[in-house]
């Protein structure tokens, strides 16, 4: 998997903002120590997974106890992840191998949205597949063209869905690219980050190939999860009771997690350990023009 430094995925977030939601009215970030010092004001505690609650396969410390606290304290608690390469038992499994007890119920990710998305798509089997093992849904995509190293394979689908990219290759990239500019067709997209924090270092995602792919060739990929609207529809039908203001997003990126939370009327707070670790938070909001409600060094 490519990795990308912090100055070169921090353009490509900027150069993302066209397709991106509109940016909200700018707030004053408060400085706290973590979401328990406001967890009162909240009954829904939204926690963002990567960059949040771990780095990479590699859970933070300090974040099962920041949960476990926020149980405590009665807070209902959900997270809203855009990894694209894990349906909802897969979802359950990855954070009880990372110390965490979600219930299923409590996982929403962007790639739940998946079987809606193909609703409005050719049927499964003329679909091309970028997606690592072991698939998702796999009643869904065990039937569509797994899309590698045979060129003539993206010419004869009917549309792409891009859920993961451990094994995307720019050979690959360039194959689909090539293939969309001769005959432009729809590009599902189940992951919108462009990156993903790691222990070490920045990962790229399915989102970093797609939004170039839109750059490129004014394409408009149909991206299912954080910061687009449909993933927190989602989210307000999961927890119909819990009024918007009641509601409190967690995560460590400003284009998705923050952005996205905001655009949909809930509060925010940004986490500068993850992929913002080491940067000046504020400087970031300032040329972002995305602004949270609150800014602490973790969870």
């Amino acid at each position: 998997m490519p990795e990308l430094d912090f100055p070169r995925a921090w353009r490509e977030y900027l150069a993302a903002a066209r397709r991106l939601p509109p940016l909200p009215p700018p707030v004053a970030p408060r400085r706290v120590a973590g979401a328990q010092e406001i967890a009162s004001a909240f009954d829904l505690v939204v926690l963002d997974a990567w960059g949040v609650l771990n780095l990479g396969d590699t859970p933070i410390p300090s974040a099962r106890p920041a949960v476990d606290a926020l149980r405590r304290a009665g807070k209902r608690i959900a997270v809203l992840s855009n990894d694209g390469s894990c349906d909802k038992p897969m979802a359950v499994a990855k954070h009880r191998r990372r110390g965490f007890d979600f219930a299923a119920e409590e996982i929403i990710a962007g790639v739940d949205l998946l079987p809606d998305a193909l609703a409005a798509l050719p049927p499964v089997e003329r679909l091309g597949l970028i997606a690592d093992d072991p698939l998702p849904f796999p009643a869904l995509t065990r039937r569509m063209v797994r899309l590698e190293d045979a060129a003539t394979a993206y010419d004869d689908v009917v549309g792409f869905v891009f859920l993961s990219c451990d094994t995307w290759t720019e050979a690959r990239q360039e194959m689909l690219r090539a293939s969309l500019a001769r005959r432009p067709r729809p590009l599902v997209v189940g992951n919108p980050d462009i990156v993903s924090p790691g222990p070490a270092g920045i990962a790229t995602e399915p989102g970093y190939y797609a939004h170039r792919l839109a750059r490129e060739l004014g394409i408009n990929p149909h991206f299912l999860g954080k910061p687009y609207p449909s993933i927190y529809e989602r989210l307000a039908a999961t927890f119909p009771d819990v009024p918007p203001a009641r509601v409190l997003c967690v995560g460590d990126t400003p284009q998705t997690d923050i952005l996205g939370a905001r655009a949909a009327g809930y509060r925010a707070m940004l986490v500068i350990d993850g992929f913002c670790r080491g940067r000046d938070a504020l400087a970031l909001c300032r040329e972002s023009g995305i602004w949270p409600d609150y800014i602490a060094p973790r969870l």
